[in-house]
């Protein structure tokens, strides 16, 4: 059983991604402090680190389907923040939530979005830090 929670299927690959756009596009804005919110500026900084040209809303259109929408988000979330599934925690969690059947909606799972924007905000500090470094040197 723990085998099979280990594995990263496509199944896995599309749950993660799905998250992310649903944390990422769905946040509510009355409370600024909302673990969706601070989610949402996580991935900004990130994207900012990255110095990517083209976010998450750059690729949404009025006249997409739901399901177009999805299939290009998937791959952007994949593209940026797979480094997320190198971890066996996240992993179980994901393939765990989708053996349960568990829909993915804000103020559920905010334990793995929690770890998530932690996780982004270490890498980009450590790679910023790494940067300085390597500029005092020279």
């Amino acid at each position: 059983m723990t085998k099979k929670l280990a594995k990263v299927t496509t199944e896995t690959r599309d749950y993660f991604a799905d998250t992310f756009t649903v944390y990422y596009l769905e946040p509510t804005f009355k409370d600024k402090l909302t673990t969706a919110r601070k989610f949402q500026n996580c991935v900004n900084y990130y994207l900012k680190h990255k110095k990517v040209e083209k976010w998450p809303l750059d690729y949404c259109f009025r006249n997409q389907t739901e399901e177009e929408r999805k299939i290009i988000l998937r791959k952007y979330w994949l593209k940026y923040f797979s480094f997320l599934l190198d971890e066996q925690q996240n992993i179980q969690h994901i393939n765990q939530r989708i053996q349960e059947g568990k829909p993915i909606k804000i103020g559920e799972d905010l334990g793995f979005i929690r770890m998530s924007f932690t996780r982004i905000m270490m890498k980009a500090l450590n790679e910023e830090r790494a940067e300085n470094l390597k500029q005092k040197k020279e």
